[in-house]
């Protein structure tokens, strides 16, 4: 089952721009995920980014979603990320659950009396 996401990632990994440091993570995801065999995984929910007083930009729609390269791929809508201080558009891009029935959890942003909050998108039971 690991090969099979490794294999289905680096499809993935030609169809969409990414930087060295996602392929490092996604590498090292791959790893855990045959390592931990078929225990749950899923990224910690509460783990967030203070932000402070910067808004986030509006969601872009100038992308489109490109049908998917396999029944079991979940398509991923872009988003903002909040990257290095400062927002980073991700396109759009297909993904596959750790597990067959987790589905995809979208990154958000809150707000507080001391600005803003970025908590990743993850995946959930």
């Amino acid at each position: 089952m690991v090969g099979n996401i490794f294999w289905r990632n680096l499809i993935l990994i030609n169809m969409k721009k990414i930087s060295i440091r996602t392929l490092v993570l996604t590498a090292a995801t791959v790893a855990l995920l045959g390592l931990a065999g078929s225990g749950s995984l899923s990224a910690d929910p509460s783990f967030s980014i203070h932000i402070g007083s910067q808004r986030p930009p509006p969601d872009r729609e100038d992308y489109h979603q490109w049908q998917s390269p396999d029944r079991t791929a979940v398509w991923i809508p872009g988003h903002n990320e909040w990257r290095d201080g400062r927002y980073v558009w991700i396109g759009g891009y297909y993904s596959y659950p750790p597990h067959r029935h987790n589905h995809w959890i979208a990154p958000r942003y809150t707000h507080g009396q001391d600005g803003y909050t970025y908590h990743p998108g993850y995946w959930s039971n």
